[in-house]
């Protein structure tokens, strides 16, 4: 080789390193200068927000279309719920009472005679007026588990 070939050989290897020196420093300025980055960051941050907007924003008329579809249909299944629902709600006064009949006795047999008395007169004085039997019951079954809560909190 002669002298000529190795400078343009040495002068193509000194300008490939200087290019890429210069991508390297490119490089690290942007790697340094972190408000440049952060501005990028915030910038990708607020067009993937716009873009997620858009999409719903599109969606939300098929969304809507979709309710007001489904609505009769809905509306059809709850009218059709109505009367079982209320069919089961009128039996189950009957269902507290028959089982307000049945435990009022045992009851009865835990508690002091005293407390018993006193149980028995205003259930008699409840069927005098003729109160609702359900508001009776409910009534002294709530006077019973009073007293039976005190009962137990006594002997624990």
């Amino acid at each position: 080789m002669t002298t000529s070939a190795l400078k343009n050989g040495r002068r193509q290897n000194i300008d490939r390193t200087r290019g890429q020196l210069g991508d390297t420093m490119e490089e690290l300025t942007h790697k340094i200068h972190v408000p440049a980055r952060v501005r990028d960051k915030v910038n990708d941050a607020k067009q993937t927000v716009r873009v997620k907007t858009e999409e719903v924003v599109q969606q939300v008329p098929t969304y809507i279309e979709e309710v007001v579809q489904q609505a009769p249909t809905n509306i059809e299944e709850v009218t059709q719920q109505i009367p079982e629902r209320s069919e089961a709600l009128h039996l189950q006064p009957v269902g507290v009472a028959r089982q307000a009949e049945r435990l009022t006795p045992q009851a009865l047999e835990k508690l002091p005679s005293p407390v018993v008395a006193r149980i028995e007169r205003l259930m008699t004085m409840a069927r005098q007026r003729q109160l609702p039997a359900v508001a009776v019951v409910v009534g002294v079954l709530v006077v019973l588990l009073l007293v039976l809560r005190r009962l137990f909190c006594r002997s624990t």
